[in-house]
């Protein structure tokens, strides 16, 4: 009991630290991504943490597997550096009794991972989907910050509003444009502006109040001013389909895909349950790897191995 738990000990410390490191790796890149689609309002910044954190068991059902196989070549490669690996076979501890005590953590991992890839994952993936279908009724006008001027590649502008009452309400907005029709740069100033839905057409818009629009170039005589009381101007929707491009397959339910005959749900539903089994092929080809010759250090097999495992 005791080499077991000290066995268990350094492969569980080692593929924490290994899949934290990975994680960080990974969600900073997919992080970045989100955060550029805030920038231009295509996301709201309130709900990229949310993102974020469901999108993590989806990270986690394939770093784990990797992790557990590169602890085990870091564990085993230092025990065998340091003949400890030598001590235990010379005290009768054999090859199959370490694949006895290995199979303990991994056994542990592979039930996380089941559960991750056959229900935190699909799961996950469809509180994403919820989110991003929310954002689709957002526009840049909503991502407006009071007191500071945007820039809304949708349209070509630049925006300003001076303060916003009852989170809905923009007051003493200012958009300078250029009008694709006429190739001339425009300004509309309104003293107020909030979204209103259509309900017959369906569709979101923006009605600014006591405002005017100004049309011409600068420095040119030739401005047409046009003032109103009220205006209504239709917001296409954010495209925000290349932030996650995820299939039905991928966000249904584990029971769904098994009752489906549909080829793609059935490679689904294979793919959610080889992550697992994958856990036990890293367990049988990391140990063997593990075993260093000291005069070429611990670290030699790593690289190797590493390509096997992706191969």
């Amino acid at each position: 009991m005791i080499i077991l738990r000290y066995l268990s000990r350094e492969l569980l410390q080692t593929t924490a630290s290994v899949t934290l490191v990975l994680l960080v790796i990974i969600m900073s890149g997919r992080f970045i991504k989100y955060l550029a689609a805030a920038s231009v309002g295509k996301l709201d910044i309130n709900v990229v943490l949310a993102v974020m954190a469901y999108r993590i068991p989806g990270f986690l059902e394939l770093i784990l597997p990797l992790s557990f196989f590169i602890s085990l070549l870091l564990a085993y490669g230092r025990l065998y550096a340091d003949s400890e690996m030598t001590v235990l076979y010379a005290c009768g501890v054999s090859r199959r009794r370490i694949l006895i005590y290995t199979s303990v953590p991994a056994s542990l991992l592979i039930i996380i991972v089941a559960m991750l890839s056959l229900w935190l994952s699909p799961l996950g993936l469809q509180k994403v989907d919820l989110l991003l279908e929310s954002q689709k009724s957002r526009s840049e006008f909503e991502a407006m910050e009071p007191g500071s001027f945007q820039v809304m590649r949708q349209r070509n502008a630049v925006s300003y509003a001076e303060s916003l009452v009852d989170d809905r309400i923009l007051q003493q907005l200012f958009i300078a444009q250029m009008a694709p029709e006429e190739n001339q740069p425009g300004i509309v100033r309104s003293a107020t502006a909030q979204r209103v839905d259509n309900g017959e057409y369906n569709r979101p818009y923006w009605v600014f109040e006591n405002g005017a629009y100004y049309q011409g170039w600068p420095g040119s005589a030739d401005y047409r001013v046009t003032q109103f009381s009220s205006y209504g101007q239709y917001i296409p929707e954010p495209d925000i389909s290349t932030l996650d491009n995820n299939d039905t397959e991928e966000i249904a339910s584990t029971i769904e895909l098994l009752q489906s005959s549909n080829p793609k749900h059935i490679a689904a539903w294979q793919w959610r349950f080889s992550l697992p089994l994958l856990m036990l092929v890293v367990m049988l080809l990391g140990i063997p790897l593990s075993e260093t010759n000291l005069r070429r250090g611990r670290y030699t097999k790593l690289f190797p191995s590493i390509i096997l495992y992706l191969i």
